[in-house]
């Protein structure tokens, strides 16, 4: 299948209001398996109470899920990634 450049252009917004709106949050991986994507190595710093760190965890899952439902295809290019911040 191939991907649409919008796709990859929405992905890129997303990830960029993420970090916007988490600027303790410095990069994550998206893992998969079969047909289902698992956030993992959240990189948080400073470091943060278990509760801001759930906050963080909950917005990326919220801002991946949000992007798959409005493009499934973007699965693809998110499944085995790392994302990071960057810097300027």
């Amino acid at each position: 299948m191939r991907i649409q450049p919008q796709v990859v252009d929405q992905i890129e917004q997303r990830l960029e209001l993420l970090f916007l709106r988490c600027p303790e949050l410095s990069g994550f991986s998206v893992r998969g398996e079969d047909d289902e994507l698992f956030v993992s190595d959240v990189g948080i710093a400073p470091r943060l109470s278990p509760e801001q760190y759930g906050e963080i965890y909950q917005d990326i899952a919220l801002t991946l899920s949000e992007l798959l439902e409005e493009r499934p295809e973007a699965g693809e290019l998110l499944r085995g990634r790392t994302f990071a911040r960057t810097l300027h």
